[in-house]
């Protein structure tokens, strides 16, 4: 016999759903021809659609929810990554020579020309447990070298006028070549034999093989004309290598 059932007869037949995998079920089925599952209850496409779409959204919901806390645990992670850095570069050694900080400004700051300023020498005395030379003659010359003679020993010392303002002096030696003369040429101080270099401001080494050795500063004061340096501290100095 040739089936005569309508379509909306075929529609009502397949109207249920299971509720495991969705598949579209005969209205009497017991079992889901798709999943196997026991039907228990037989839903209806209109029921089963606001079920499937609670689901979604359910799902959509969870997946904002894990990229909230993603996103936290992102920020919070570079937070800990940049004070780490802060710390970090809190605790290293400061590049600052506690000696250069210290000393006294002469002078509005200035440049050096590009083309060298060689070392003058300097008149220099010793009294009252000092090393002094005039004031003046730093002004003038900018670069000064001197001699300090105890005994039957001698050191070079050097003089200058920061870019900053300031006066620099310390032992005139590069101590791993043993040269004991040097020239400025802009921002740097320049070895005469070995072309290593330091900044003029801070002694900081900027290039060669010697730049872990500066001439050593030692502290020296202003008193009217006069550049005092301690004769006790230029009387023990000793080399660093």
């Amino acid at each position: 016999m040739p089936d005569t059932a309508t379509a909306s007869d075929r529609r009502r037949k397949m109207a249920n759903f299971c509720t495991w995998c969705g598949t579209a079920l005969e209205e009497e089925a017991r079992f889901c021809t798709q999943c196997g599952k026991e039907i228990s209850k037989h839903v209806s496409a209109e029921s089963a659609r606001p079920a499937a779409f609670s689901e979604k959204r359910q799902k959509v919901l969870e997946g904002d929810k894990n990229s909230r806390d993603k996103n936290v645990i992102y920020i919070g992670l570079a937070l800990f990554a940049i004070l780490g850095f802060m710390l970090f570069f809190d605790s290293l050694p400061s590049m600052v020579n506690p000696v250069v900080e210290r000393q006294p400004v002469i002078s509005e700051p200035f440049d050096y020309p590009a083309t060298p300023v060689r070392m003058k020498p300097a008149p220099v005395e010793t009294r009252d447990g000092k090393i002094i030379f005039k004031l003046s003659d730093l002004k003038k010359n900018k670069f000064l070298r001197f001699d300090y003679s105890s005994g039957t020993s001698s050191l070079p010392l050097l003089a200058y006028i920061s870019q900053e303002g300031k006066v620099i002096t310390a032992v005139s030696v590069c101590e791993p070549c043993n040269s004991t003369s040097f020239h400025i040429k802009g921002e740097q101080l320049v070895c005469n034999s070995c072309g290593t270099t330091w900044e003029v401001n801070s002694l900081n080494g900027v290039s060669g093989s010697c730049q872990k050795f500066p001439p050593d500063a030692v502290p020296s004061v202003v008193v009217g004309d006069e550049v005092h340096i301690d004769e006790q501290a230029v009387a023990s100095w000793r080399r660093r290598i």
